[in-house]
This record gives C-alpha cells, sequence and structure tokens, in this order.
C-alpha cells in the first residue's frame, strides 16, 4: 500500500458514519477495519472493498499490529477505556469529543500519548472549520476592538445520548472553539440545566451557562430538544460586531462594522453615540471540517507534529465541562475553572 497508513474505525454511530465516508475519500488511508459492537450495522457497508476487515470487538483492532491509528467515535462514557487501551497498543489516536468525561482521565490519556510517542487527538471539528478560523484571524489582528461579550445558541431536535447530557454532546463544540479563539481558559463558569425526558437518570435536555474571563462573557444556550436547528454565534466588540451562523453556508459570517461611544455633553453627562458603518460579508472556503479534521490527524502522524486539538485542548474543555457540571449540582452558583 505504498505510504498508505492502516486506519482503524471504532464506532458506526452519527459520527462514526461520516468518518467512513471522508476515509474512503482519502488517496493516503487504508481502511483497515470497521468495529462497532452491534454487527448488523455492517450490512449497511457491504460495499466496501474485501480487504476491511469486521469486528464487533475494539480489542481486536489493538492486538493487530497493521493497524498504525485508529478514530474512535463511540458514545463518550466509552472513550477513556478505548483510547487507553489503543494508546497502550501502540496506535495513533483521534477521538470523538468530548476526550473523556473525567479531567483526571483526559490529563492521563495525555500524558500516557507522550510516553508512547503516539499522537492523540480530539475531533474538535470547529477548530478545523474555515468559517471559524477566519473568526480566530479577526480577532487576532483586533478587526473587532475590545471584546465585550458574545452569545451562543446550540438548539436542534436530537440526536438525544442516553449516556452524556447535552452539556458532554453539544456544549463540548462551542468550549472547543472558545479555547482555539481565545487560547485562555474562563475564570469561572455558572450554569443552570433541566431535564424533561431523562429526568431518572439526570440528562440533560437544556442548558444555560454563562462563561467569565478576564474582561470578556460569553452566555451560551445549549438544548437539543427544540423546533428549529439553530447553530449560531454572536459576538460584539468596541469596534465592530460579528454573527456566525453555521447553518447558512453561504453566508456563514457577516460583520456589521457598527458601535457605540460614550462621550459627556456639554453639562456633563454622558452622551452614548450609536455609529452605524458597512456589513461585509466575506466569502469564507467550503471545505468539509471532516476531511480537513482527519487530514490534520493524518498529517501530524506523518510529519510527528502535535495537532490542534491534541490531549491538552481535549483535557481543558473537559476541565470546564466539569465546572459546568458542578455549577447545575450547586443551583448556578459561580465555579472556579482556574484553580
Amino acid at each position: 500500500m505504498g505510504n498508505r497508513i492502516n486506519i482503524g474505525l471504532i464506532g458506526l454511530g452519527y459520527w462514526g458514519s461520516n468518518y467512513l465516508r471522508v476515509l474512503t475519500q482519502l488517496n493516503n488511508v487504508n481502511l483497515y477495519y470497521v468495529c462497532d459492537v452491534d454487527d448488523s450495522k455492517f450490512k449497511k457497508y457491504s460495499n466496501l472493498p474485501s480487504n476491511v476487515k469486521f469486528s464487533n470487538n475494539p480489542v481486536e483492532l489493538a492486538t493487530d499490529k497493521e493497524v498504525k491509528a485508529v478514530i474512535i467515535a463511540t458514545p463518550a462514557s466509552t472513550h477513556y477505556n478505548i483510547a487507553k487501551v489503543m494508546l497502550e497498543t501502540g496506535k495513533h489516536v483521534l477521538v470523538e469529543k468530548p476526550l473523556t468525561m473525567n479531567y483526571k482521565q483526559a490529563l492521563e490519556l495525555e500524558n500516557l500519548s507522550n510516553e508512547v510517542n503516539k499522537i492523540l487527538m480530539v475531533g474538535h471539528i470547529y477548530c478545523f472549520n474555515p468559517a471559524v478560523n477566519y473568526i480566530r484571524n479577526i480577532l487576532k489582528s483586533g478587526g473587532l476592538g475590545n471584546l465585550y461579550y458574545g452569545i451562543g445558541l446550540r438548539l436542534g431536535l436530537g440526536p438525544i445520548r442516553r449516556d452524556a447530557s447535552c452539556t458532554w454532546d453539544l456544549a463540548t463544540h462551542d468550549m472547543a472553539m472558545l479555547d482555539f479563539l481565545l487560547n485562555k481558559i474562563p475564570v469561572s463558569v455558572s450554569a443552570q440545566a433541566s431535564s424533561f425526558l431523562q429526568r431518572e437518570i439526570k440528562i440533560y435536555d437544556y442548558v444555560t451557562i454563562q462563561l467569565n474571563y478576564d474582561n470578556f462573557q460569553f452566555s451560551l444556550i445549549e438544548s437539543w430538544y427544540t423546533a428549529e436547528k439553530i447553530r449560531s454565534w454572536y459576538i460584539v466588540g468596541s469596534k465592530s460586531m460579528l454573527k456566525f451562523d453555521d447553518m447558512n453556508k453561504d453566508a456563514s459570517i457577516t460583520i456589521y462594522h457598527k458601535y457605540a461611544t460614550v462621550t459627556t455633553n456639554e453639562y456633563k453627562a454622558p452622551d452614548i453615540v450609536v455609529r452605524e458603518g458597512d456589513i461585509i460579508i466575506p466569502r469564507v472556503s467550503q471545505e468539509e471540517p471532516l476531511l480537513l479534521e482527519v487530514r490534520h490527524f493524518l498529517d501530524s502522524i506523518k510529519y510527528n507534529r502535535r495537532p490542534i486539538a491534541d490531549g491538552t485542548q481535549g483535557a481543558r474543555v473537559v476541565k470546564i465541562l466539569e465546572a459546568v457540571e458542578d455549577s447545575i449540582k450547586k443551583g448556578g452558583m459561580p465555579v472556579s475553572v482556574r484553580d
């Protein structure tokens, strides 16, 4: 197979099926294993090349020395155990978000990847979204001025998880985006959540989260139980404002050159003047983020370099999510993240 890397895919759910589609598009990959505990799913992929091995046992991949890398797209509660086994048996690992559901376990996986000198990467897909990278460049250049606050909405109907709340399933995306854009963790978080469908096991369907940074705050509303699918962000700065609408692929970013200034009038009373300028809709690449993510994983292996969404970032995101869960249990009280 030349320079093609033998890779195994574990999990054929929503994300696993998308990873499988992407893997079949890449020339530098030899899809070696497809694994799922529900082997009835294999019938759907009977058109794969005859050399692809099917298995319902991840250990089979772990013990096969021909497999050099794995993508783990299983339920969040299984990530730690599977990723640990794969790293211990010398595989490079790309694990879907969140890295784990426990901060200490996330740190353990990151330390293990360093010990065995294998790539550990997390599927923080928005770090590879061209629109989010465009926003990152705007923020780095100071295009919005001093950042004041932001609002994020991540809403829709399903998929509804049984092993993790919408905090771990949906909010993980926004935590990773903020980490990528700001390169810092919040000082504290506060959150409140509600369970409607699975009260008996305390799976949250709806959550509001407030992330407090040094001079910036970001508010999130997350739910997998709403009629309309919305993936929108709003960022307000002293010079301009920005909207990111991930559902509008043709115009995902809108920049509003609008701002307000406070001056003192002749009576020494404050005057607030609103100034309105151009509205800019920049052209942004339409490349698929998941394809860019997998390519980045493969390049990280090939060139032995640390990926953008590495285990360290994955652990930071888990730490924030743990603080969110702690705040929910404390009725919305602020919980420190930087301790």
